[in-house]
Formats: structure tokens, C-alpha cells, sequence
């Protein structure tokens, strides 16, 4: 009995001597204590620290600026989504590229939250990282969609008006367009779902040096998520302003100066959306290539900062919103 006590005590005290080892270690949702059963789904070491403080300071401050922006910019577009009063093709391409957007920005306090106090490296980690990388690539494949569906209703406008497909089928299509869009991301996640596994990580959102993706893995991202959508965006958008412009010159000595002005507003939305996209998401991608290649310190530099640069993209997708809404209003 008296052994039994003793055992119980030294159980006891290296429960507590762990417990002060780890002051600021928070376990959320942890099930089922009594059984001794414990479900960790997410842990902060806050007694972990960053090496190097001046690089997280300023990452916790981009990111902060993001999300704020991020959040202003896709809550307002969305209440304004919802005031529209007559949905078009358009319209539902849109509402879905902000709705990647916006899911973007409402996980992005989990990051600022990891330069304040470290997260284990769990599950719920990988959860994150699937979770930023399915939407910037739903993003990705949303705004290639609106290029191709800008282009055809430039370069093929009588067609699209009073042609073969009504309304209500345009609307369908965008529909199941982007609920494929949303598929083919989760699926792709899901099969390359290995490298993002906690062991393989150095923080919650970086992989260790040594850990490199995997060529499969990389190939996908490169060619699927962003040479291939590189491509059809830059020649979609070069065709349309092509088109536009030679629209313009048509019809610039007999022509309203409003209709002139909207033929000029759509060659700058064109434009303006090009330029995001390659700003954007041209680093990030080069990022990948580089790290995979090199393991320089410069090397993670650039891609941390090349990654937020990408989500920057959930605040400047609002250009499209604003002229989009802004022309609705005007014609309500």
C-alpha cells in the first residue's frame, strides 16, 4: 500500500514537474481526459521562440495588414453580392473566386497567431497548410476561368447575347465550372497530402531544409497550378484588349463618348487583372523552383516573402469586384 502511495506521488510530481517545463503550452479540445484518451487537434508552445525575431516581427505585420484588408475588401464586396438583384454568368465566377478569397483571409489569423506563439507540430498544422494551398489554387483556377469567359464574350459578343446558350444555361455551366474547379484542388490535395505531414515540417508553416517536395508533387504545382494558367490568362487577356481596341478604332468617329469610356474601363479591368496575377503568384511558384534547387538563407527569404506576396492577390482580386458591382449600381 505504501509502495503504491510512493508510485502514485512520483507519477504525480513528473506531471507537474512537466507541466512547469511547458508553462504556456494550451491544449484546445482535448477529449474524453478521464479514459486517459486525449484528441490534441491543436497545441501553442508559447516557450518555443523564432530564430530570427526581426523576420517574424515583420511577417507578423504583413500578414496583420492582410488580413485586416483582406477582410474589410471581401466582407463589403460580399454584402454587396448580396444586394445584386439580377445574376449573370459573370456574376457567379466572381462570387466564387470571392468566396477562395475570402476563406484565404479568415484562416490567415492562425498565422499571425503562429509568430506570437509557435504551434505544435500536429495534424491540425498539415489541416492548415491544405487548406492555404486549396484555395490560392482555387483562386488560381477561378481567375483563368474568368479569362477564357471574358474573352469569348469579347471576341464572340452577338454569340453570347442572342446565340445558342440561354441565360439560365451560361449560369449552369458557371456553376458546374466552378465546382470542378473546387474538386480537381481537394482531389490534388488530397493524393499529395504526404509532404505535408508534420514530421516534414520545421514550423507550422514551413517545411524543414532537408525535406524537399516531392517531384510529383512540385511538377504539379508548377505546370498544372501555374504555367498552364499563365498561359491562358496572358493570351485570353492579350486577345480581348487586342479585340477591344480594334472594336474602338471601328467606332471611335460615330460612337457615344459612354460607350467609348466603357470599351476603355474594360481594356484597363483586363489589364489590371493580368498584372495582379503575374505580381502575384510569379514569385511564389519561382519560390518553389529555388528551394527545391538551393538551400541558401536568401533563398528562404525570398520564398517567405514571395508567399505573402500570393496572398496579397485575396485583397487585390477587389479591383474586379469594385468595376463588376460598380456597373450593376450604375445600371440599377
Amino acid at each position: 500500500m505504501e509502495f503504491s502511495n510512493v508510485k502514485k506521488g512520483d507519477m504525480t510530481a513528473k506531471k507537474y514537474s512537466h507541466q512547469q517545463r511547458e508553462p504556456c503550452t494550451f491544449l484546445l479540445s482535448n477529449l474524453c481526459e478521464r479514459e486517459k484518451v486525449c484528441i490534441t487537434v491543436m497545441e501553442f508552445n508559447c516557450s518555443s521562440t523564432h530564430k530570427n525575431d526581426s523576420f517574424i516581427i515583420l511577417n507578423r505585420v504583413a500578414y496583420t495588414l492582410v488580413f485586416i484588408l483582406g477582410l474589410v475588401l471581401n466582407s463589403s464586396a460580399l454584402w454587396c453580392f448580396k444586394r445584386t438583384p439580377q445574376w449573370t454568368d459573370t456574376h457567379i465566377y466572381m462570387l466564387n473566386l470571392l468566396l477562395a478569397d475570402f476563406l484565404l483571409t479568415l484562416f490567415l489569423p492562425f498565422r499571425i497567431v503562429e509568430t506570437l506563439c509557435p504551434m505544435n507540430l500536429t495534424k491540425f498544422c498539415s489541416f492548415l497548410i491544405c487548406v492555404h494551398y486549396t484555395n490560392m489554387y482555387a483562386s488560381i483556377f477561378t481567375i483563368t476561368t474568368i479569362s477564357v469567359h471574358r474573352y469569348l464574350a469579347v471576341r464572340f459578343p452577338i454569340r453570347n447575347k442572342s446565340g445558342g446558350t440561354s441565360a439560365v444555361r451560361r449560369k449552369k455551366i458557371a456553376v458546374l465550372t466552378c465546382v470542378l474547379n473546387w474538386l480537381l484542388v481537394i482531389i490534388l490535395c488530397i493524393t499529395f497530402s504526404p509532404n505535408m505531414k508534420p514530421e516534414k515540417l520545421q514550423t507550422c508553416y514551413d517545411r524543414k531544409d532537408k525535406e524537399k517536395l516531392s517531384i510529383k508533387f512540385l511538377l504539379v504545382l508548377e505546370i498544372l497550378g501555374y504555367l498552364l494558367p499563365m498561359i491562358i490568362i496572358t493570351t485570353c487577356s492579350s486577345q480581348a484588349i487586342r479585340a477591344v481596341l480594334k472594336s474602338l478604332k471601328d467606332i471611335r468617329r460615330h460612337a457615344q463618348e459612354e460607350i467609348i469610356d466603357k470599351r476603355k474601363n474594360i481594356i484597363a479591368i483586363i489589364t489590371a487583372n493580368m498584372i495582379v496575377f503575374i505580381v502575384c503568384f510569379t514569385p511564389v511558384h519561382t519560390g518553389y523552383l529555388l528551394r527545391y534547387l538551393f538551400k541558401e538563407d536568401t533563398i528562404r527569404v525570398f520564398y517567405h516573402v514571395s508567399e505573402w506576396l500570393a496572398t496579397t492577390n485575396c485583397c487585390l482580386d477587389s479591383i474586379g469586384y469594385y468595376f463588376l458591382l460598380k456597373k450593376v449600381f450604375r445600371d440599377n
